[in-house]
């Protein structure tokens, strides 16, 4: 190693050199230059996808960056003048090309892997490095000089490692970066700087390790032309080189872009020939550029028919006369309105039939300001049919339903007429005299009626709800008082049955709440009702609760329960626990239908928990806003104290006129009678009239025509409307409108209430009234009790009057009254106590208290508070003289039936088999009222009128089971040593 480097025996006395400041400049340039051209190759290798045009470029790029390594060597050697001869050895100089070479393409092709590691960089920048340390030793071994040459070992590692650091920090900001924001053209250049002067600084250092060692004498380069030319020409050389290889590049990159734009192309053209939809391509005047595969098949044409032809060729008018404008305009103003934006059109066939498709259309704005319109066209023909024939459906259903509701509408006129006359007339029977018989007989046909009118409703209810054609009100209530409503109107009915009915509503809950009180009030009646009648033995609970803006209404009863199956389809139409449940307690399977419906059009929902022969209790849930107290509603008249009136009727059944002359007559009303619209009209004529009840549906001119014409003659004549209610069994909401819009005031539904049409005849007289009623006066003992009225409801006198002397025990408590040494009782206490003494005591015929609370009630409404605790102590006197009343007829009530009731004899013995024929009837789910007469005559002259009242309620409540089990108990009552009555018949 001594003939490389110094050692202390070569002394301190060397030869200097000088170096010319252009050339050393040049030196610097030119492995710039290079190494950015080199550098660039390497990237276009790292983003090309051919192998071959990927080595290809590394090749080139290494070949100029070893390159500009030769080249700064030399020039930098030319730079560089020594006082003595030097020349270059031509094979070893040739020979130094092969080092820069061949680690450039080592350093090139490691770093154009698809991934860049830490490690490939620190290899790529140590191959660069020593590369160009290589190549630099090994060009100052060509140098021929008569002077000693030897390195400094400090600086000669320095150089290298210079080299290599250098190499690596060119090699980091140009492929390490890529993904860092520093801009590309910036990293570019600063890597092409820091390599040109890893290369020219791995040189000078190198240089500065050297020293020569002799004589100094005459400069001498052994080359017959000047440094400087001689730099320059290679300097042309090299950089020549690095052009070429640029255009090689250049090329390789124009391949490469060829191909993939050639790629791209196929791919577009494939997209465009395999697309299902049409691909249609125009420029900005309408020439068609591109006509796809599906746009063939859709259109008829062949593309070649249609490419280079305006597009409006496809359209039907009046989009083919019109498209021409469409683009000149939008050429012109650049307003947008069908592009981007997919619409229905109407495309034209080359057979010349149209058919419909779904139009997209997209912009493409190309160089020099051209525009490329792509439209995309889909045959919606089949989803038009589809469309077409939903729509088809649609108004068939429509039409379905409007011949449904149609139905309804007529089957209620026509069920409700005969109906009216049906009901109406057997309550005229039943306030006359009659025997038990007939009474018990007209009684089954009232409330066969009844429940027939209640099926009926149902049925509508649920049909309106179904289509959603009902209007829920929004409206303050008090749910504590509807809450105390329906226990008064569902208490006596439970104790009737020997069942409790149980009302909780907290204190600390809220009172008033916003809702639809009727709705509600129905759905809470109709649940509480189903749980009296399923239940035979204990009794009902229901509790109010109020939790996080819910109302939570639980509704618990000790009844025969339901399986799981039965609760999964005990909210479905017309079901019921199972089928003998509607043999054995009644009823349609539709009231929890439409209560889980009210609930649910209210936003609530309703749930169900039971189980068998355990009770079920059923969960309303509600979302109901708080309300406030809502202003006192005015006291609707029952229709008792309406002066006299002269009073037009028109219907065109004999029978409803018959009715209705018989009840306005009661109430000492005139009546006239017309039996068609055209007769109402010439009545109307002929007289005045206070008020006409006039039928919606009739013969010839109807009711709604009679009222127009009405109105007609009253603005010809000058004369004041007369208020006019619609009678009609319809109870649709378009009838109601259609009424109004005919000049009718009122509406009044068929069957007829009576009380309701009272009610309606004093609304729509505003208030017209008789003057106001005198005080009232003690009622003849006769009137503390409408027998006849009670009867019917009760079915027997015994019945009625062991309920009405049962609640005037419970009075008191239930319905406390302001005291004469506490008259500063609350008022709404007071006004409830009065409201359920007159709704119970009408219940049970107590015609006196009725009327006395019922007048207490007005007069506290309208605010006359020292006149109603003026009148308690007379309403007090009225329940002491009604209970009086009741066991005096108590102590005089006979335990056999009337004369007259035409007894079938019996004796004693044959009631055991009497029982026995009964039962077999009963199961069977028949009624014998002959053969039920018998056995309870038998059993009450056996001594047993409690038993005999209480099987003729079942029998006639139609809880069949219930009284199979009584029959069944009195028959064991009969043992064979029992004593009997004589053979007396009964």
């Amino acid at each position: 190693m001594d003939h490389l480097f110094l050692t202390a025996a070569d002394g301190t006395d060397f030869i200097h050199g000088t170096y010319d400041p252009g050339l050393v400049f040049l030196s610097f340039l030119v492995p710039v230059c290079l190494s950015l051209m080199a550098l660039h190759t390497a990237h276009i290798a790292l983003s090309t996808q051919s192998r071959s045009y990927r080595h290809v470029a590394i090749g080139m790029g290494g070949v100029a960056l070893g390159g500009g390594i030769w080249a700064m060597h030399f020039i930098g050697m030319l730079a560089f003048t020594l006082p003595a001869s030097v020349y270059y050895d031509k094979p070893l100089t040739a020979l130094s090309l092969l080092p820069g070479w061949a680690a450039s393409w080592l350093a090139l092709y490691v770093l154009s892997r698809d991934r860049l590691s830490a490690l490939r960089l620190v290899t790529g920048g140590v191959l660069m490095g020593a590369g160009i340390g290589l190549m630099h030793y090994t060009g100052m071994m060509a140098m021929v000089t008569p002077l000693t040459m030897r390195y400094d070992p400090v600086m000669f590692g320095l150089s290298i490692v210079v080299a290599v650091a250098l190499a690596m920090l060119a090699l980091w900001i140009r492929f390490g970066l890529r993904r860092t924001r520093i801009d590309a053209r910036l990293r570019f250049v600063l890597s092409g700087l820091v390599m040109g002067v890893a290369i020219a600084g791995m040189h000078y250092t190198g240089m500065a390790a050297s020293r020569f060692l002799g004589e100094p004498g005459v400069a001498d380069r052994s080359i017959r032309i000047g440094a400087t030319y001689g730099a320059l020409a290679l300097s042309s050389l090299t950089i020549t080189i690095g052009v070429l290889v640029a255009a090689l590049n250049g090329l390789i990159h124009a391949r490469e872009l060829y191909r993939e734009v050639e790629a791209s192309k196929s791919r577009l053209r494939a997209i465009v020939d395999t697309a299902v939809d049409a691909v249609i391509t125009m420029d900005g005047y309408g020439t068609v550029q591109e006509f796809s595969r599906s746009a063939e098949q859709l259109f008829g044409y062949p593309a070649a028919e249609v490419v280079g032809r305006n597009v409006n060729m496809l359209m039907p008018e009046p989009y083919h006369s019109a498209h021409d404008g469409y683009l000149r305009q939008y050429r012109q103003t650049r307003e947008r309105h069908l592009i981007g934006v997919g619409r229905e059109v109407t495309a034209l066939r080359k057979d010349g039939s149209e058919v419909p498709v779904r139009l997209a259309v997209g912009q493409v704005e190309l160089p020099g300001d051209e525009l490329l319109f792509v439209g995309m066209l889909t045959d919606i023909s089949d989803r038009v049919a589809l469309e077409a024939s939903l729509r088809e459906t649609a108004e068939r259903a429509e039409q379905a339903a409007s011949a449904k509701s149609f139905f309804l509408a007529n089957m209620s006129h026509e069920i409700r007429t005969p109906m009216n006359s049906i009901i109406g007339f057997t309550e005229l029977l039943l306030k006359t005299d009659l025997s038990p018989a007939q009474r018990g007989h007209l009684d089954t046909i009232r409330q066969s009626s009844r429940s027939l009118l209640r099926l009926l409703n149902d049925i509508l209810d649920t049909s309106k709800l179904e289509h959603g054609h009902f209007d829920l009100e929004e409206r303050d209530f008090s749910l504590k008082h509807l809450a105390l409503q329906i226990e008064s109107s569902l208490r006596l009915g439970a104790q009737a049955r020997g069942l409790f009915l149980r009302i909780q509503y907290p204190a600390t809950m809220p009172e008033y709440f916003r809702g639809d009180t009727l709705r509600l009030l129905q759905v809470l009646t109709n649940l509480v009702g189903n749980a009296i009648k399923f239940t035979e033995r204990g009794g009902v609970t229901v509790d109010f609760s109020y939790e996080q803006a819910w109302v939570h209404v639980r509704v618990a009863d000790t009844g025969i329960g339901m399986t799981p199956a039965q609760v999964a389809a005990i909210f479905d139409p017309f079901t019921q626990a199972d089928a003998s449940i509607s043999r054995r307690f009644g009823g349609t399977g539709l009231g929890t239908t439409i209560a889980r419906q009210l609930v649910q059009a209210m936003g609530g929902r309703i749930e169900v928990d039971s189980l068998p022969e355990q009770g079920s209790t059923f969960h309303v849930h509600l979302p109901l806003a708080l309300g406030v107290r809502p202003p006192e509603a005015p006291v609707v008249n029952d229709g008792a104290s309406l002066p006299p009136l002269r009073v037009l009727v028109a219907d065109d059944v004999e029978q409803n006129l018959e009715l209705l002359t018989l009840i306005l007559q009661a109430r000492g009303h005139q009546v006239s009678v017309a039996r068609d619209g055209q007769q109402a009209v010439e009545r109307f004529l002929e007289d005045r009239f206070d008020i006409v009840l006039m039928d919606v549906h009739m013969p010839g001119t109807d009711g709604l025509q009679a009222t127009r014409q009405m109105r007609e003659i009253e603005r010809r004549q000058q004369r004041p409307a007369t208020p006019v209610i619609a009678l009609t069994a319809s109870v649709m909401a378009h009838d109601r409108q259609q009424a109004l819009q005919a000049g009718m005031n009122g509406f009044a539904v068929k069957p007829l209430d009576v009380p309701r049409l009272f009610e309606e005849m004093v609304r729509v007289l505003d208030g017209r009234e008789a003057p106001a009623a005198q005080d009232w006066l003690p009622a003849p003992k006769d009137l503390y009790v409408d027998w006849a009225r009670g009867q019917a409801l009760w079915g027997d006198r015994s019945r009625l009057i062991r309920s009405a002397l049962a609640f005037l025990d419970e009075a008191p408590l239930k319905y406390p009254l302001p005291s004469d040494a506490a008259p500063d009782a609350g008022e709404e206490t007071l006004r409830f106590s009065l409201h359920g003494l007159r709704g119970a005591a009408g219940n049970l015929a107590l015609a006196a208290l009725s009327g006395r609370a019922a007048d207490l009630e007005t007069r506290l409404r309208s605010g006359d508070r020292p006149g109603v605790l003026h009148g308690l102590p007379g309403l007090r006197q009225v329940m002491q003289a009604t209970r009086a009343a009741l066991q005096a007829a108590a102590t005089h009530q006979p335990d056999a039936p009337a004369a007259g009731a035409a007894p079938v004899l019996c004796s004693q013995a044959e009631l055991p088999a009497l029982i026995e024929r009964l039962q077999t009837v009963l199961a069977g789910n028949e009624l014998d009222d002959a053969l039920l007469e018998q056995a309870c005559a038998a059993i009450r002259a056996r001594g047993n009128p409690d038993q005999a009242r209480e099987l003729q309620a079942a029998v006639e409540s139609f809880e069949f089971v219930r009284a199979q089990d009584l029959l069944r108990r009195i028959s064991a009552a009969l043992a064979p040593g029992e004593p009997a009555p004589s053979e007396q018949e009964v």
